[in-house]
């Protein structure tokens, strides 16, 4: 292997590492933060940071990945316009979000909540302030300080989650740990470049970083209902208590799931996109990835189903008690979206970037039903369920798709599916039909069973999974053999 194909590889280990570490202190962090604080507090918590996410654009707009695309990626002129751009859109993003804290804050919590509104207006600002230069090093792919200044201050704030949430027991924990999070990313990002921050207005360039931005940005909005709908439905119609049980459902549900899909992500590509000319190969490699998804899928569900409930008040505390049914919906729609993802990849090895937008914009059809559970007070579960709708009609949106730009056959994403939605199925009937509390140690033995069946009924039905299972095995449990003579290695399986 030639060494600018190591370097990529390398990369990619690299980020998708850095992605784990990313995710795992975002979910220490969040549980530190529930138990330390109420379940109203929690809430607005979760209140600032929808507001945050709608209205910051220099993360929508992903103008540092402009920089790694482009081919003037390394000209000093060009990168100083897109610095302009980014620090324009963080600047306007402050604004906006002044402009909004006070109708924001009397509408979903009250006035005593205004200050903290503000505050994080200097949060895109502090982005804005970025240093783009390691996006420019990232194209030459030296990934580690793009990675350093990620993690480092991922890792910080996790660090002083627990100090800063004893000193202040309250949501002025969460604005604290955000502007420290924020500011030190921003420091990091001067400290790690090589070339110095000098943001400078070119026309023609603006334009262009324009251009590329404004899809990216609608993509976000997009997204943003896909994800923070449901809660802000929620937070305009229940009790601030109630979304902050929505919020640890939803980080329940989401934080393991966005880590999974962007590590299977990032490997996967690849691989699709090497066979991307030879649809035959194509449609066999991204057969065996689907179905591997599928059963993961179907795995993380069953564990949802029979030790939700217990994990979650393992982690996050007793007064969150009750809110593992809630979790398993909401892990059974990102179940949905792990499926969704293998489509959009297999699009992406193709060159059809617009599948992922497409599907994003057919979830947002599950928007209305929350609404009307929210008009009607329904029960919280009740916004998962419509997140699992609007998840599935996403998804065969994104097959349809596929098969009629791509040329793989909806039978290929829709029987592994099938088959995952009918062991969840059979497991949430058993689950029914035998009541146990809990802290149950049956629960875990009935998992154990389901995950065994679910496994089997999966190798029985796909003969490449089977042999991928057994393969596995083989390596796990090697036969003995004469140990001077070493076992000859054949092919690895794909």
């Amino acid at each position: 292997m030639n060494h600018p194909h190591r370097k990529v590889l390398r990369g990619g280990s690299l980020l998708s590492a850095s992605e784990v570490v990313n995710q795992c202190c975002s979910f220490a962090r969040n549980i530190i933060l529930a138990r330390y604080l109420t379940k109203a507090d929690f809430g607005v918590a979760a209140l600032l940071a929808m507001v945050l996410t709608l209205l910051e654009m220099t993360g929508k707009m992903a103008l540092g990945q402009q920089v790694v695309q482009s081919g003037r990626g390394d000209t000093p002129a060009y990168v100083d316009s897109v610095q302009f751009t980014q620090l324009a859109a963080g600047i306007l993003s402050a604004a906006l979000i002044l402009l909004f804290a006070w109708p924001v804050a009397h509408f979903f919590s009250g006035p005593r909540y205004l200050p903290s509104l503000l505050a994080i207006a200097l949060i895109p600002l502090f982005n804005g302030l970025g240093n783009l230069d390691l996006y420019r090093l990232a194209r030459q792919l030296g990934f580690e300080r793009l990675i350093l200044a990620e993690t480092i201050p991922q890792v910080a704030a996790t660090l002083a989650a627990w100090p800063v949430a004893s000193r202040f027991p309250d949501y002025r924990a969460v604005v604290a740990l955000l502007l420290g999070k924020a500011a030190l990313s921003a420091a990091m990002t001067h400290l790690l470049a090589k070339r110095p921050f000098r943001p400078r207005y070119e026309r023609r360039w603006f334009r262009e970083s324009m251009r590329f931005g404004w899809p990216l940005l609608l993509a976000g909005f997009i997204q943003f209902g896909n994800f923070q709908g449901d809660a802000m439905v929620v937070a305009a119609r229940y009790p601030l208590a109630n979304l902050g049980e929505f919020a640890v459902a939803m980080t329940m549900a989401m934080t393991p799931a966005f880590a999974f899909m962007r590590v299977s992500q990032s490997l996967s590509l690849p691989v699709l996109a090497a066979v991307q000319d030879n649809p035959v190969r194509l449609a066999r490699q991204y057969g065996r990835y689907v179905e591997s998804m599928a059963l993961v899928s179907c795995c993380a569900t069953l564990g949802m189903i029979f030790c939700g409930e217990y994990v979650v008040v393992l982690f996050f505390g007793a007064k969150y008690a009750g809110v593992g049914t809630l979790a398993s919906w909401l892990i059974a729609a990102q179940a949905l979206r792990i499926v969704r993802g293998a489509t959009v990849s297999a699009a992406m090895a193709r060159g059809d970037t617009m599948n992922m937008m497409v599907c994003s914009a057919w979830r947002l059809c599950g928007l209305p039903l929350a609404l009307l559970v929210g008009w009607l007070h329904g029960s919280l579960v009740w916004f998962a369920v419509t997140g699992f709708a609007g998840e599935g009609v996403a998804l065969w949106a994104s097959v349809s798709r596929l098969a009629a730009r791509q040329g793989i056959a909806p039978a290929i994403t829709v029987t592994p599916t099938l088959l995952a939605l009918a062991c969840v199925a059979a497991a949430v009937a058993l689950k029914w039909s035998v009541p146990l509390a809990p802290d149950s140690p049956l629960n875990w033995l009935l998992l154990l069973a389901a995950l065994l069946l679910g496994v089997t009924a999966f190798a029985l039905r796909f003969p490449a999974l089977r042999a991928a299972i057994a393969g596995l095995s083989t390596r796990l449990h090697p036969e003995p053999g004469p140990a001077t003579v070493p076992a000859e290695r054949g092919p690895s399986l794909p």
